[in-house]
């Protein structure tokens, strides 16, 4: 069996890999706030271990609130970042609360009952508690971005020092002999869940870029609605019986590019594809190519739908000509086998919306 290290042997392990993690964070932010206060976290937590080893015992009460208060926010760091990397403001009031709350709260339990196990069950609670209420918010995050597995990975690794810091706080209170064993604990958390839970917040801007260049790639550059690729990567899940299929063509699209120039026909597409956009929340708008459009939707009525979708798309903007639209609506059925077999049977019905005159919704 392998000797356990010793409490000093771990603080210093704990010291050197906060310490590393400090150095990338503040190497990779060129400019971006949010790894510097990642940078700032990991550094706060290594400052906290260095004051606490060098000063444990000469200490007044009011040093090791300090030393506890920066360790608080060196967790809240961690929330603070994320929060930056999403546009908001790092520290919300609540999370300056935690801070000052748990800071002061292990000082003032050694005034009241002086050295020993409460005072340092206390502690050891507090700890708990702070790491969980700076760890919720990541561990339920329902992020768009793409960075919602990060976020919830590093927010439970933080959660997992709860049991932790709960055993060490047990100790204390029913079993003193166990404790200074248990005081390596939090150490050895530290040597998985530090490091981890860092990677994981590397992993949340990687995973945004990521998600992004995805987007992108299904994306239509112009309209910025989906493109043919997206409508393949998504045609399984589209293939609902009961939705309805449109397919939308600007009549006398050429026309409009000859007189007016494609510049302006470009502006019609954008205008148009906007329109559509602002359909029900369950609508897929993909651009097929050049004036033409696919709108699924979960509309029940296929002739109420084309309709409600050429009188929203018909609407005249300032500074642009005039378009009208053709569009042919077609339901899903139980038996096709694919999205084009929806599309061929819209097609049929909006060619002969266009024999019939244009502008008309055909289903």
């Amino acid at each position: 069996m392998f000797d356990l290290p010793d409490v000093s042997t771990l603080r210093q392990c704990s010291i050197l890999c906060s310490a590393s993690y400090a150095a990338v964070f503040f190497v990779m932010s060129a400019g971006q706030s949010w790894y510097r206060c990642w940078g700032w976290g990991a550094g706060a937590y290594c400052a906290s271990l260095v004051i606490g080893g060098l000063f444990e015992n000469i200490l007044p009460p009011w040093g090791y609130a300090l030393i506890d208060g920066i360790l608080c926010l060196s967790m809240a760091l961690v929330l603070a970042g994320v929060r930056r990397f999403d546009g908001v403001r790092g520290f919300a009031p609540w999370m300056w609360g935690v801070v000052v709350v748990t800071a002061i709260v292990p000082t003032v339990a050694e005034i009241v009952f002086g050295a020993g196990g409460v005072s340092s069950a206390i502690w050891s609670l507090r700890m708990a508690v702070c790491s969980f209420s700076l760890a919720v918010p990541l561990a339920v995050s329902r992020a768009t971005d793409g960075t919602v597995r990060p976020r919830r990975i590093a927010g439970w690794l933080l959660i997992l020092y709860v049991p932790v810091y709960l055993a060490v706080a047990v100790a204390d209170l029913i079993a003193p002999r166990l404790a200074p064993a248990l005081e390596a604990v939090p150490f050895l958390a530290d040597q998985l869940l530090f490091g981890a839970g860092n990677l994981a917040l590397l992993w949340i801007p990687a995973s945004h870029s990521q998600q992004r260049l995805r987007d992108t790639a299904l994306r239509d550059p112009l309209t910025g609605v989906w493109n043919r690729a997206a409508l393949a990567a998504n045609a399984a899940a589209l293939l609902v019986p009961g939705r309805v299929a449109l397919l939308i063509d600007v009549d006398r699209f050429k026309a409009i590019n000859d007189q007016h120039g494609h510049a302006a026909g470009d502006r019609v597409l954008v205008a148009i594809a906007t329109v559509l956009q602002q359909g029900a929340g369950g609508d897929f708008v993909v651009r097929l190519g050049g004036d033409e459009f696919l709108v699924i939707t979960t509309a029940d009525d296929p002739v109420r739908a084309a309709e409600q979708i050429r009188l929203r798309a018909d609407r005249r903007e300032a500074g642009l000509p005039a378009w009208t639209l053709s569009i042919g609506a077609a339901r899903i059925e139980p038996g096709d086998r694919s999205i084009d077999d929806v599309m061929q049977r819209a097609d049929l019905l909006m060619y002969r919306t266009k024999a019939l005159g244009r502008t008309a919704a055909v289903a």
